[in-house]
């Protein structure tokens, strides 16, 4: 039984920096995931506010049309 523990312990050490390596690598890619997932809802969201902006400004330039064409309204 000692021996088995002690094979069991020797191959924790032995595989404990990748398993440390693996831990830091998932948390960093998790990290970086999450950064990305923000960076592409503000991107979305700055390209609908530009489309709305945008969608005003020809309400505005068919309105200044119309009012040109029509000076007696």
């Amino acid at each position: 039984m000692e021996f088995l523990l002690a094979f069991a312990l020797t191959g924790l050490v032995a595989t404990s920096g990748w398993i440390a390596w693996a831990g830091v690598r998932g948390w960093s890619r998790l990290r970086d995931r999450r950064h990305e997932v923000r960076l592409a809802r503000a991107r979305s969201a700055a390209q609908i506010h530009q489309a709305e902006l945008r969608q005003a400004e020809l309400a505005n330039e068919t309105y200044q049309d119309f009012v040109r064409r029509h000076p007696e309204r």
